[in-house]
């Protein structure tokens, strides 16, 4: 599934990573809007760690951050995207129950995102 946004734009493949260690899991109902303004510019790989901010009710990255202070909705992205800095995405391949390669993972995975959601499973071997 891809990402939407109201910009136009062709993009050639990319990734071909596959994070899931299993095929039992479950996305978000009703997708995420990404806050372009949060995430840097470029390319981001599959595997991001995500959450809700509860104040703009946009999704921003985890990582850089100690705590899930003002953040809920704790979840992976199954899927890599470009970022331009300007125009929120809405993705809904975001992953809230399931398994996954942790060592895929885009970013490293804090205890304090694993407590968020224990309804993921992180696979230490592969």
């Amino acid at each position: 599934m891809p990402l939407y946004t109201p910009k136009f734009s062709d993009s050639g493949f990319k990734g071909g990573k596959n994070i899931l260690a299993s095929e039992h899991l479950q996305f978000i109902e009703g997708g995420a809007t990404l806050d372009a303004t949060k995430f840097a510019t470029g390319f981001h790989d599959v595997g991001k760690l995500i959450a809700r901010n509860t104040s703009t009710g946009k999704y921003e990255p985890v990582a850089g951050k100690t705590d899930m202070t003002g953040f809920d909705n704790a979840g992976i992205l199954n899927v890599d995207f470009e970022n331009d800095g300007e125009n929120d995405l809405v993705a809904g391949e975001v992953i809230v129950r399931g398994s996954v390669y942790e060592a895929k993972l885009a970013d490293t995975v804090p205890q304090f995102f694993k407590d968020a959601n224990p309804q993921i499973r992180y696979v230490s071997h592969i």
